[in-house]
């Protein structure tokens, strides 16, 4: 009997003791969970963000972006459509950032001035559930690898990554879209290109069966003539022009090198990408299409790609 009541005894003694072995583990879990969330630069996750707002007084430029249905949109400087993976990567490498125990909790004016905080270059503002951080940049670290950063209406004065304020130091460019040409390959209905003192190519598509209709008529490459669409598809903007001239002719667009017309199934209007003259300067061309008003360059491999792929899309 007395050995049952031992037993007994002891097995009621691990329990106990397992259950505050469980109860200190989950405590600690929690001050860790605590202590990560309060070293985080941000309070949100990417998904919650609903806007952003990047105030460049180096470059004396402010560029807002509004999260939409489809993406994300630029409303300043310029009304256009954002690209998303580029914002989505800048937003997920701000997000994920951590911030050192606080440097200063009450720096003075000279402190400030010290650290580039009393009159910042630098501003990123970012919205999320209603409500608004600003993270005000200051001046890199004697190392280089640090940046000085603090939140606006508040004292504190923390250390980052200089990847930090080098991700928050975006351009226009670099977060608005650049795709040149939004199209489907796949879905292609008919494609014609005209080239200047050349014969126009058409070729159509209808279930499944390629066909050359211009200059000869045949059998077309599907996988050819979709290669190249692909290379249209993903090719990116090189540079815009953002003030350009009405003069047409200054870019070649009263003569245009080459026009790429592209019918998609379902899809009543064409999408057309018209190449004009030479952008020496940027080594590529002059281009628009019939989606946007933006006069931008693409890159000379491109179009050379296109003009060298026509011979090759008749089997």
């Amino acid at each position: 009997m007395n050995l049952i009541k031992k037993t007994l005894f002891w097995v009621f003694v691990l329990i106990v003791l397992s259950g505050s072995f469980y109860f200190l583990d989950q405590k600690v879990e929690d001050n860790q969970r605590i202590t990560e969330a309060s070293l985080k630069l941000l309070p949100y996750s990417v998904d919650e963000i609903t806007e952003f707002l990047i105030n460049d007084k180096r470059e004396g430029q402010e560029i807002k972006l509004v999260r939409s249905s489809d993406g994300w949109d630029m409303t300043q400087p310029l009304t256009v459509k954002g690209d998303d993976e580029a914002i989505e990567r800048i937003l997920i490498n701000i997000v994920k950032a951590r911030k050192d125990a606080t440097l200063f909790t009450q720096p003075g004016p000279d402190k400030l001035q010290e650290l580039g905080l009393a009159s910042p270059e630098l501003e990123m503002g970012v919205s999320a559930g209603g409500e608004s951080i600003t993270i005000v940049f200051g001046a890199k670290g004697p190392t280089l690898n640090v940046s000085y950063v603090m939140f606006k209406g508040r004292p504190e004065v923390y250390r980052v990554h200089s990847d930090v304020k080098k991700e928050a130091s975006q351009s226009v460019y670099a977060l608005r879209d650049k795709n040149i040409l939004d199209i489907e390959p796949v879905k292609l209905r008919r494609l014609e290109v005209e080239r200047k003192g050349a014969a126009r190519v058409v070729i159509e598509h209808h279930r499944g069966k390629w066909n050359m209709l211009e200059p000869q008529t045949g059998r077309a490459s599907m996988e050819k003539v979709l290669e190249s669409l692909y290379e249209i598809n993903n090719a990116q903007v090189k540079g815009f022009v953002d003030e350009p001239s009405s003069d047409i002719s200054l870019y070649g667009f009263d003569h245009p090198d080459l026009v790429v017309t592209i019918y998609e199934d379902k899809k009543e209007l064409p999408k057309i990408l018209y190449v004009g003259g030479k952008d020496r300067k940027r080594r590529g061309y002059f281009a628009k299409t019939n989606q946007t008003e933006d006069l931008f360059v693409i890159e000379e491999r491109l179009v050379n790609s296109i003009i060298v792929n026509m011979g090759k899309w008749l089997e």
